[in-house]
């Protein structure tokens, strides 16, 4: 067996326990689990081909979950930054609001003094 730095029978447990779509790795995988539950030791080129294949897939996998994170980060600075200026637009609006209430009350009280 080709020496790997890391238990192969939990490498394949952990990618096993993966939904996997792609069917080489797929395959690759229920291989190397029938292998391993017969006791056997998998071939080299198995190994290479169960690596080669998982290295496939999970690249694949981490480049598109690094562009949806970079894409809801994106779009979560837009949200802050339309939450920001919807706050600015509140605070204006309600100082008009202030404005107009304070200016209607001194209407009203020219309007009562007025002969």
């Amino acid at each position: 067996m080709m020496p790997i730095a890391v238990d192969l029978a939990a490498l394949v447990s952990r990618i096993g326990a993966y939904r996997i779509s792609d069917r080489a790795l797929r395959a690759s995988v229920e291989r190397m689990q029938a292998t391993l539950q017969r006791g056997e030791t998998p071939a080299p080129a198995e190994v290479r081909a169960f690596l080669r294949d998982a290295r496939r897939y999970f690249e694949a996998l981490e480049r598109e979950a690094r562009a949806q994170l970079k894409d809801l980060d994106r779009r979560l600075d837009d949200l802050f930054q339309q939450q920001y200026n919807l706050q600015a637009e509140r605070g204006v609006a309600q100082r008009r609001l202030a404005g107009a209430g304070e200016t209607l009350e001194l209407v009203d009280q020219a309007d009562r003094a007025a002969p």
